[in-house]
Order: structure tokens, then C-alpha cells, then sequence
């Protein structure tokens, strides 16, 4: 249980990571104009983003492996939940994100023809590419923790 312990905080070190790492060089900076604030993170973002990776380390701890609170089945079906909601998440919004990037990509001319912007700035596309692969990894992270 120690190894599912050390996996389990790893992934969700890494995904905190890169949710923050996503957020900071790229999100933030949608559908802004040269002269505005950066967007603000909303409460539901921050729990997806900061809580939720911790909640199966929290399950991992609370089991009979290390405090106890609760039996051994109760810390299998909780871990397994979350895994999967981990590996979805992180997998859906990777897949949103290269979406994204895809999108960007092939409008560009469109968008000259019609003077308009890109929806994310350039100084937030050139972070795109690697924010989205730390999620992918993420995603990987969280499925072979729930096929282990």
C-alpha cells in the first residue's frame, strides 16, 4: 500500500502542476485585449483544479493502510471512483485544450480575412502545446492507477 500511497501523491502533485502550469501561461490570458487583466480563477475551477487532485490521496490515507478510518472496501471503491474521475478529467481537458490548439491552427487565415483575434494570445499559444501534454500525462498517471 505504500507504493499506491507514493503513486497516488505523485499523480496528484502532478496534476495540481499542471492545471496551475495550464491555467497560468495559457487560460488565464482568453479572450483578453492587449490593455486587460489576466481572467480570474472561479470557485469551480479551483476545486477542479486544487482539490479534487488531492481527494484520492486523502481516500489512500483515511484506509486501513495508514490512519484506519475506514475498512478496506470502503478505500477500494473511494480510489477507484476517483481514479477514474481523475483519468477523465485530466483526459477531457487535454483532449479540449489540443482541440483548441487544432482550432487556432487551422483559422488563422479565416481570421485574417475578417481582422479578427485569436482567442488565446501568442505568448499563450506557444505554452499550449506543453501544458497540454503534462495533462496527458496526468491522464495516463491516473489510468494505470486505476488498472493497477
Amino acid at each position: 500500500m505504500a507504493s499506491t500511497l507514493l503513486l497516488t501523491i505523485s499523480a496528484s502533485v502532478l496534476t495540481a502542476v499542471a492545471d496551475w502550469a495550464g491555467w497560468h501561461f495559457v487560460w488565464r490570458h482568453e479572450n483578453t485585449t492587449s490593455g486587460q487583466e489576466p481572467n480570474k480563477h472561479s470557485a469551480v475551477s479551483i476545486f477542479f483544479s486544487y482539490y479534487l487532485p488531492f481527494m484520492p490521496t486523502l481516500a489512500v490515507l483515511l484506509g486501513p493502510a495508514k490512519l484506519g478510518v475506514y475498512n478496506q472496501g470502503f478505500a477500494t471503491v473511494s480510489t477507484t471512483i476517483l481514479f477514474a474521475v481523475l483519468a477523465i478529467v485530466t483526459g477531457g481537458v487535454a483532449a479540449s485544450a489540443w482541440s483548441v490548439g487544432q482550432r487556432e491552427v487551422s483559422e488563422v487565415e479565416s481570421r485574417k480575412l475578417i481582422d479578427a483575434e485569436n482567442t488565446l494570445p501568442s505568448h499563450a499559444l506557444e505554452h499550449l502545446k506543453w501544458t497540454t501534454g503534462m495533462l496527458a500525462i496526468c491522464c495516463v498517471f491516473w489510468t494505470f492507477l486505476l488498472i493497477r
